[in-house]
């Protein structure tokens, strides 16, 4: 009989990739934001600089859940509460801040 069941880090670690690559998308997509914010016209200064926060706080969202992750892992303990909030905060303000800038810019150019 074949054993089907995953070793307990199996989870972890693959939580833990998961979150490390919506980090990274996070900082590429702030990075196309800088990048693009200068062709924003108009009066949206202010909302580029919300679009900007909003996926600054799902980078910062992401990390930290991915240290707790590394936390959990390295000290035996199981994952708390809070990295269920994280993990789920981290895309949608993601899909929020990139959605408001992609608005922004079209707008912005009479699209």
């Amino acid at each position: 009989m074949e054993d089907d069941t995953q070793p307990a880090g199996d989870g972890d670690a693959l939580l833990y990739d998961y979150l490390k690559h919506v980090t990274s998308l996070c900082l590429f997509a702030l990075g196309g934001v800088l990048a693009l914010a200068e062709k924003v016209q108009g009066k949206s200064a202010r909302a580029v600089v919300v679009a900007a926060s909003v996926i600054a706080l799902a980078a910062f969202c992401s990390f930290i859940a991915s240290g707790l992750v590394v936390e959990a892992r390295r000290s035996g303990r199981p994952l708390t509460g809070n990295i269920n909030l994280y993990r789920h905060a981290s895309p949608l303000l993601l899909s929020v801040g990139v959605g408001m800038f992609i608005y922004l810019f079209a707008k912005s150019r009479g699209g």
